[in-house]
């Protein structure tokens, strides 16, 4: 016959080993998403200095055939500004945010294929 306490004995083990395969699991989806995150701010930065430098590029070569620098650089202004106001009258759109509300959802917390 079994000993009772090798049967409490076993039902410990099964019950520590299915936690450390919860914890496991837990942080192989914790460092997922943080690195999705952190590729995901990683392009945000190059982007921005993309935009950047586009932005200087088009406001000297506006002001190259302007003949006048600050113009180039006040045409990108407002070229800036008009940008910001449809943004601002789209900004309760709820086409859009679910859109972007999907897009960050799915790129963030895509299940892994396996292989």
């Amino acid at each position: 016959m079994l000993n009772i306490s090798e049967i409490i004995q076993t039902i410990k083990q099964l019950v520590e080993v299915r936690i450390q395969l919860i914890q496991d699991e837990i942080s192989e989806q914790l460092s997922t998403v943080l690195a999705r995150i952190f590729l995901l701010l990683l392009m945000a930065t190059v982007s921005v200095m993309i935009l950047l430098f586009a932005s200087f590029s088009l406001a000297f070569y506006l002001s190259e055939l302007m003949y006048s620098t600050y113009k180039g650089f006040l045409y990108v202004a407002l070229i800036y500004l008009l940008i910001f106001v449809f943004i601002y009258f789209l900004k309760d759109a709820k086409s859009i945010l679910d859109s972007f509300q999907k897009f960050l959802r799915n790129f963030i917390f895509r299940k892994r294929k396996e292989n």
